[in-house]
């Protein structure tokens, strides 16, 4: 029997200094984990998903592991101590540890959130063969059979490179299935490495061509996100009803700093509609958990709780929320709509909640009973709830527009009214009439006092707080009519003579000296 002190102490053999990548490379390679991360990733990983699986450990994240149940692997655990103390005993590249083959065939207790990732079923041994690559789960998809051999695609530098596969029906019962049952699909899988559970992964630069046919399909997933590419559906451009015409699938490469790994698959496809049926009877998040984690938070006295707006459309699609569900992980109360998310992780699996953008696998995700009740109690329209620190909720209420408390309009807005009448042939501008609302008599009382009490004041004030009257334009007018003409200043007058200067006797019209650049005027 393993006691707690033994584990504590593998623990902290882990994190110590001595322990550095290549060992822990080596022991997340031995025991079916990614290797891709900084040191601290590789040992927590170790800790977590391995010695977390092995004896159901409770993780602490303040005093460590503290907490382990009877029901334990002691064999799992003397091997991982192994390697942990001896890194000599860290099987060599290319040799398949036994926890790969136990991970796939044996259910494993829930962990963490990104513990499903690694841990998830598997293809079954039984269609494993030789060069057989592991390759991550998806909940779109189960394993049937792999077709064809495991192509190694050596690196290319400088050039372009093809490796194909050949199939045909009659070499495959498989295959076989595919033409007779269309939830069967063939779909290219490639990989970076072959050793340990992988992700799918093309070369940058790649395209799959099938019996000389261009296969269009987006081989590098989304940008910065590993484990976003989907495998390649190729059922269509196969000939697989004729048996003994041989199919090449064919793989096109270039620019490669390393090798990939290429594999054919035989998948049953798994609709969205079953797993949205899976999870609504599966894990819940019960209403009164929800409630009780309100009420913590209500009574912690760094908190300040006040009423928030909870939102009922998934903020995906933005239509009301048929099927609400979050992470068991999720610290938030908002949800989002089951068959909305798991459409878009079928598009890209990046599998991250889009309200706190944590980690949300499949294997994570639960219904919110607290959300789902308020759903049934309020109508389609509703789309927003108000909720209270305690946990009680009661419809939105949107704030209506200010207006003044007497109900009156305020006579400034006079200015901006202009009213146009006519009386016989001439047309005056003035300003209307205000016409107030009907005033119930208390409030109009009330307001005569308030004139009365001002009045005093107006008076001391003069003319000048008097409202300016408006303007009156008489458009009937004619410009003609002016008082006094615009006086202009007269031409000058030249005779021909002088225009010509033929009169030398003629005496020249008068011209003022105009002053020059410098302030002088010029000399006559």
């Amino acid at each position: 029997m393993v006691g707690s002190q033994e584990v504590d102490q593998l623990v902290r053999r882990v994190k110590g200094a001595g322990m550095v990548n290549k060992i822990l490379h080596g022991i997340c390679q031995a025991e079916g984990m990614s290797k891709v991360g900084v040191k601290a990733d590789l040992q927590t990983r170790i800790i977590e998903m391995r010695l977390n699986q092995t004896f159901q450990l409770t993780l602490m994240l303040t005093a460590g592991i503290q907490l382990y149940n009877r029901n334990r692997d002691d064999r799992s655990f003397s091997r991982l101590k192994s390697m942990i103390e001896d890194p000599t005993a860290i099987p060599q590249p290319g040799f398949q540890s036994n926890a790969a083959m136990a991970t796939s065939s044996s259910p494993l207790p829930a962990g963490p959130a990104s513990y499903a990732s690694y841990h998830a079923p598997g293809p079954s041994p039984a269609v494993r063969g030789q060069g057989y690559l592991d390759f991550k789960p998806s909940p779109f998809y189960k394993f049937h059979e792999q077709v064809g051999e495991t192509k190694t695609l050596e690196v290319m530098a400088n050039h372009r490179h093809a490796s194909s596969v050949t199939l045909r029906t009659n070499q495959s019962a498989a295959l076989a299935k595919v033409v007779t049952d269309p939830s069967y699909r063939v779909m290219v899988f490639c990989a970076g490495d072959n050793h340990g559970r992988q992700d799918i992964a093309f070369p940058h630069q790649s395209e799959v061509k099938v019996n000389t046919g261009d296969v269009k399909a987006n081989l590098r997933g989304l940008k910065n996100k590993p484990g976003s590419t989907r495998p390649v559906d190729i059922t269509k451009e196969l000939r697989l009803k004729v048996p003994n015409y041989n199919n090449t699938v064919e793989l096109t490469y270039a620019l490669t700093t390393k090798k990939f790994y290429l594999a054919i698959w035989v998948v049953k496809l798994v609709p969205v509609e079953e797993l949205v049926k899976k999870l609504e009877s599966g894990r819940r998040i019960a209403k009164e958990t929800v409630l009780n984690d309100m009420a913590s938070k209500a009574r912690d006295a760094d908190i300040v709780a006040t009423a928030s707006v909870l939102s009922l459309k998934c903020p995906l699609s933005t239509l009301r929320i048929d099927l609400p569900c979050r992470s068991i992980s999720c610290r938030h109360n908002q949800c989002f709509d089951a068959t909305s998310y798991l459409q878009l992780q079928e598009q890209g699996p990046t599998w991250l909640c889009p309200i706190c953008n944590n980690s949300a696998p499949f294997e994570n995700l639960a219904v919110d009973e607290y959300v789902r009740d308020i759903l049934r109690t309020t109508s389609k329209h509703i789309d927003q709830v108000t909720v209270q620190p305690s946990g009680k909720w009661e419809l939105y209420a949107r704030p209506e527009p200010t207006s003044n408390s007497n109900g009156i309009a305020s006579s400034d807005d006079d200015d901006d009214l202009v009213e146009i009448t006519k009386s016989g042939d001439s047309i005056r501008m003035s300003t209307p009439r205000t016409y107030a609302t009907p005033v119930p008599a208390a409030v109009a009382a009330a307001s005569r006092m308030r004139e009365a009490s001002t009045s005093s004041s107006a008076t001391r004030q003069g003319s000048t707080s008097a409202k300016r009257p408006a303007p009156v334009i008489d458009l009937t007018s004619s410009g003609d009519e002016d008082d006094e003409p615009i006086a202009r200043q007269p031409k000058r007058q030249f005779t021909t003579n002088s225009l010509s200067g033929l009169s030398a006797s003629s005496t020249p019209a008068y011209r003022p000296a105009l002053p020059t650049s410098n302030g002088y005027s010029p000399r006559t």
